[in-house]
């Protein structure tokens, strides 16, 4: 589920675009991601995204995603679009 939202919000690269270039919303989230800022992203920066992206979500603090959670994530996503 987490890794599901990870891709919602951090992926949003359209496929059908053929840019040789990231355009600056996807420079952001590619900088978000790039923890190190080598220009590369690995994995581990990948799943430390995932965590903080949790624990911005997880309001409780309680390790779950109850569903006033995603919903009030889905409503940030939708405000931002």
């Amino acid at each position: 589920m987490v890794r599901i939202i990870f891709l919602l919000i951090f992926l949003p690269i359209s496929l059908a675009s053929k840019s040789e270039e990231l355009n600056n919303q996807e420079k952001l989230f590619f900088s978000f991601i790039d923890l190190n800022n080598d220009k590369n992203i690995s994995l581990d920066e990948v799943n430390q995204s995932i965590r903080i992206i949790f624990q911005l979500i997880d309001e409780n603090r309680d390790g779950i995603l109850n569903e006033e959670e995603i919903i009030e994530l889905k409503n940030i996503l939708e405000s931002l679009s």
